[in-house]
């Protein structure tokens, strides 16, 4: 346990040595939309549709969706080493889109190492006030409510956190933006794992 230990938000290394895909679904439609403020109960489930873009033919341990995405992949020794690591993830299965254009591509149909969508599994509440986090909007007909979006500059209190590893953040709503604390950072950085990175996003507070 660290004094005060940061909140890293897990990123990809924004690298031209890597492969990207695009995450085309598989969606799943609870209702119908919201006829007064469009708010729509689409939820993406297993398996992730994945289309390799125009990038390298090279992949690495990590894959993410697009250059600046959320949802990533993993190989599966990965996988293997988060569980054994006790990490708050859960390893969905994935399956391959032809690309539109093939050119500078991972080839299609994939042959490469078993990949594995990794869905983190826990969440966590923000001090909303520390974290300087609003509530955007309420739709009294649906009652979908939307707060300020935050990736750094977060504050977690120690009655919200639980020693989770990784998390995603209650108020981000749908979004696939994990962070992970500074313990968890440095296991992933010590396996070395290609095609990773880290942003400082905050702190847990003890």
């Amino acid at each position: 346990m660290y004094e005060n230990p940061t909140a890293d938000r897990l990123v990809e290394m924004r690298s031209v040595e890597y492969a990207h895909f695009s995450a085309l679904g598989t969606w799943e439609y609870e209702r119908e939309p919201c006829k007064i403020c469009g708010w729509h109960w689409q939820t993406i489930v297993p398996p992730l549709l994945v289309q390799w873009e125009p990038s390298t033919d090279v992949t690495g341990d990590v894959s993410w969706d697009g250059p600046f995405g959320y949802t990533f992949v993993v190989r599966q020794q990965v996988a293997k080493a988060l569980n054994a690591m006790h990490f708050d993830c859960s390893f969905l299965p994935v399956e391959y889109v032809k690309p539109e254009r093939k050119r500078n591509t991972v080839p299609f149909p994939y042959r490469g190492p078993r990949l594995l969508w990794g869905r983190c599994s826990a969440s966590v509440e923000l001090d909303m006030a520390a974290s300087a986090v609003t509530l955007e909007s309420s739709c009294s007909a649906c009652g979908d409510v939307r707060y300020t979006f935050r990736n750094k500059g977060i504050v977690i209190r120690p009655t919200s956190w639980k020693g989770q590893k990784m998390f995603r953040i209650t108020t981000n709503g749908r979004s696939g933006a994990t962070f992970v604390t500074e313990e968890a950072r440095r296991l992933l950085e010590g396996a070395r794992f290609s095609n990773i990175s880290f942003s400082e996003a905050g702190q847990i507070l003890q």
